[in-house]
């Protein structure tokens, strides 16, 4: 009976988390998160970067989070799959290993694959907790831009942008749109 109870544990566990695993694939779940994210952590408080919590320590999280910003559970979803597609090293491994395989995306859709703008706002649309991308380009150079995509942290440790998986094309892509008016 205890193997069996056991067993049961273990399927239930694999089961759930491979659930959640699908919902960190899914671009407009993160992108719809990403701007939750930012909008609701960002009323009370800085939010986090993503890397400050292990996944286990934002599922304590996200149930007291999602109660004080009255979240729905699928707006609760939505944020924990923007950040486990920040946290996944699966996920990450898998965008750097294929990128050569995978079509080049423009940098509209890769800004809306990675929620960019849930913080950022692009062309007058987004969030308002990172700075306004439109003249970035422009007023801090292309350098800058390059390295802060590598890099979110090389000049704020206290950055919420998380560092997400892209190619250095993908980087180039979105500092070209990000520099067209």
């Amino acid at each position: 009976m205890k193997l069996f109870n056991l067993f049961t544990i273990l399927v239930i566990g694999l089961l759930s988390f491979s659930s959640q695993a699908q919902h960190t694939q899914d671009k407009s779940l993160i992108a719809k998160g990403a701007r939750l994210y930012s909008e609701n952590c960002g009323r009370c408080h800085n939010p986090r970067p993503a890397s400050d919590y292990s996944k286990k320590e934002w599922s304590v999280v996200m149930p007291h989070m999602r109660e004080k910003a009255h979240m729905t559970g699928k707006e609760s979803l939505a944020v924990e799959a923007f950040l486990d597609s920040t946290l996944t090293s699966d996920v990450r491994s898998e965008m750097k290993s294929s990128s050569a395989d995978r079509p080049q995306l423009s940098g509209q859709a890769l800004i809306d694959n990675f929620g960019c703008q849930g913080c950022h706002q692009v062309r007058g649309s987004g969030g308002n907790l990172g700075p306004a991308l439109d003249n970035v380009v422009a007023t801090k150079g292309k350098a800058f831009v390059l390295k802060k995509l590598k890099n979110p942290k090389f000049n704020n440790a206290a950055s919420a942008m998380p560092k997400f998986p892209m190619s250095q094309d993908d980087m180039e892509a979105i500092i070209d749109y990000i520099s067209k008016k």
